[in-house]
């Protein structure tokens, strides 16, 4: 049943793109337009991809326009200025003189991503910022920008400061040999006593570089899983004509436990980070450098950088402009990054990935079947554009081995409509690490381990990211045989059932099922509390208040009674209240232990919905999610 048929062609058009001013929508609208309702319900009904590509080329009714559109494809992106560059320097070098480091700062990334690959000044920027980074402690990336200062063909008259800065740095961060190397070099570029004293006193000073906090990717619990490389042993695959492939448990799990640590399979980086993220590892950065041809993105380091250029980044360069103004959306963006990641015959050879996950192909319509196609054709005149079948491009109509790229395209857009994932980093208040943090989302990335997860508004675990990896934990105690399920955006904590109802079935194209709906747990808060029989495997719930001492189970039919399990209740919400004060005093680490004993014994001698649980649990997700991408940015109001 889908609630909201109009929502849901809105939910999935956004899918392919979510700028409402691009022009790619209004492309695929003229086309559906002109083609007639008619062709479109007999495209809606080719039962592959390899049709459907091959179709909007060589039918008569479509390919004119097709081609039309496609022949006007030509590189469009955001080039060099050394007029701005050289501006944005000189107007760094006047806010660093007047005090103000962080503009000086911003101002010379700026000069240096706008600068020309080949621009003289480019060296002096380098030496400028990297000069200001030491004053800054950040003796690591001073480091870095010295060498590429260098690498760009610095003027004879600054190499000695070069020289001696890089000394600097490498006396900071404890290179004696390089630090010495580096001295020696400097004292050969200069006679002048003055600066050779200046030289000598620097060496004597005591430096202490900034130590940034360091992310560390946890063990997976237990066994790594012989066929799921970045699980734990203790899942399992199920797979039902009704339920599809999900993940169930083989083992107990208990609260807390790492289930999953997974790099994506491709990832993208939203645009409107371009200018605080690297483009390659997500990282934020403090002093980016460019691609040497475009000024769209920018990196967080040489490594990122060259890593980039070398795979995805040199055939989208050119594009990259083009591409965000069709208005495309980052799933889009990130189809495309599938083929740009590996070279042309890779591709081939590592497709067995995407065609195991899901794309709802049997429930799209004729519409939803020709926007994505004309969308890989899009795609794949970029690629033809770009030389990445290393050929003019001159020719529209595919090739065979580019028809089969193609192919792949529509099939991606299709899964990652359903297998992408919102990476995220934490937005924290300075004056607190714990409360009132919120995420903000960076990116997209496909976790083939994580898809198989199912959705439930009561989720039994959590997941935050380290980098561009996903960490997936698990927040209640789970027994042999239980679901292990995600959630996909709706919690019924925050979210009424026919809200959540809607949301999922038009996004993800399912009626949810879980517990929480088929019961509709209440969101108001005004829960009843329960505890359990206490006869092992007896799974009868009793609802408080009790006033006898001895019950008559109707389920097993034994006398029993409730006072052990009423009084290890009383208990949890105890500690709960001493775990959320341990969070508000941002003591993470007593915080997590606290909270996860607590919530293991509730589920053991009650059960859901309980209104103090769920909000320890939501304590606890923000405990773990500070092992994730942080950054504390956010302003506190007055």
């Amino acid at each position: 049943m889908i609630f909201d048929q109009q929502y849901l062609q809105l939910c999935s058009e956004k899918t392919l793109q979510s700028n409402k001013d691009g022009f790619f929508l209004q492309f695929a609208e003229a086309v559906a337009e002109n083609v007639g309702e008619q062709w479109v319900k007999k495209f809606g009904k080719l039962k592959t991809d390899k049709e459907r590509i091959r179709r909007i080329y060589e039918d008569d009714t479509i390919k004119h326009y097709v081609t039309e559109f496609l022949t006007n494809v030509q590189e469009f992106y955001r080039k060099k200025c050394p007029q701005t560059s050289k501006k944005r320097f000189l107007e760094g070098e006047a806010a660093v003189r007047n005090g103000d480091k962080k503009k000086g700062l911003s101002l010379y990334s700026q000069g240096i991503l706008k600068a020309p690959h080949t621009d003289p000044t480019l060296s002096l920027i380098f030496l400028s910022r990297a000069k200001l980074l030491i004053t800054l402690d950040d003796y690591a990336i001073a480091l870095s920008d010295l060498q590429l200062s260098l690498n760009h063909k610095p003027p004879s008259n600054v190499k000695f400061e070069i020289f001696w800065m890089m000394a600097i740095c490498y006396k900071a961060l404890n290179d004696e040999t390089k630090a010495r190397i580096s001295l020696n070099v400097a004292e050969k570029l200069t006679s002048d006593p003055k600066l050779l004293s200046q030289l000598s006193d620097s060496m004597q000073g005591k430096y202490e570089p900034i130590k940034p906090p360091e992310l560390v990717l946890p063990p997976i619990s237990g066994e790594r899983h012989p066929h799921l490389p970045h699980a734990s042993k203790k899942l399992t695959v199920k797979n039902t004509q009704e339920l599809g492939r999900y993940v169930i448990t083989n083992e107990k799990i208990n609260c807390g436990e790492t289930l999953v640590v997974e790099e994506p399979l491709v990832a993208c980086l939203f645009p409107e980070k371009f200018g605080t993220h690297c483009h390659h590892c997500f990282d934020r950065f403090l002093a980016p450098v460019g691609c040497p041809d475009c000024a769209s993105v920018a990196f967080c380091g040489p490594k990122c950088r060259n890593e980039a250029i070398s795979t995805y980044h040199k055939y989208e360069c050119k594009f990259l402009d083009l591409l965000i103004g069709s208005g495309m959306s980052v799933l889009s963006l990130a189809a495309l990054r599938t083929m740009t990641q590996k070279s042309v015959d890779d591709v081939h050879r590592n497709k067995e990935g995407w065609y195991a996950l899901c794309t709802n192909g049997s429930k799209r319509s004729g519409a939803d079947f020709l926007q994505r196609t004309l969308m890989a054709a899009f795609l794949l005149r970029c690629l033809q554009k770009a030389g990445f079948f290393k050929t003019s491009g001159d020719a529209v109509v595919p090739t065979e081995q580019e028809y089969q790229v193609g192919e792949l395209l529509l099939h991606h857009l299709q899964v990652l409509q359903f297998n992408a994932h919102e990476i995220y980093e934490t937005l924290y208040t300075e004056e607190h690490r714990l409360r009132g943090g919120r995420p903000a989302y960076i990116g997209v990335g496909v976790y083939p381990t994580v898809s198989l997860f199912n959705h439930e508004c009561y989720p039994a675990v959590t997941r935050y990211f380290v980098g561009k990896h996903v960490v997936v934990k698990s927040i209640r105690p789970l027994a042999v045989g239980a679901t292990v399920a995600e959630n996909y955006g709706p919690v019924f904590t925050h979210h009424k059932l026919l809200d959540r109802q809607r949301s999922l079935s038009s996004r993800y194209w399912f009626n949810c099922q879980c517990t929480a709906c088929v019961e509709d747990w209440s969101t108001n808060g005004s829960l009843v509390k329960r505890v359990r029989c206490p006869t092992t495997n007896c799974q009868c719930l009793f609802s408080l208040p009790v006033t006898e001492k001895q019950l008559k189970c109707p389920k097993c039919q034994k006398n029993v009674s409730l006072d052990e399990n009423i009084k290890k209740l009383r208990w949890c919400e105890e500690e709960y209240e001493k775990g959320a004060k341990l969070v508000d005093s941002n003591e993470k680490d007593q915080a997590i232990d606290v909270l996860l004993a607590a919530i293991d014994v509730f589920h053991r001698v009650s059960a859901p919905p309980h209104k103090e649980t769920h909000l320890a649990e939501e304590g606890l997700r923000a405990c773990l999610g500070d092992f994730g991408n942080t950054c504390n940015c956010l302003v506190k109001l007055s």
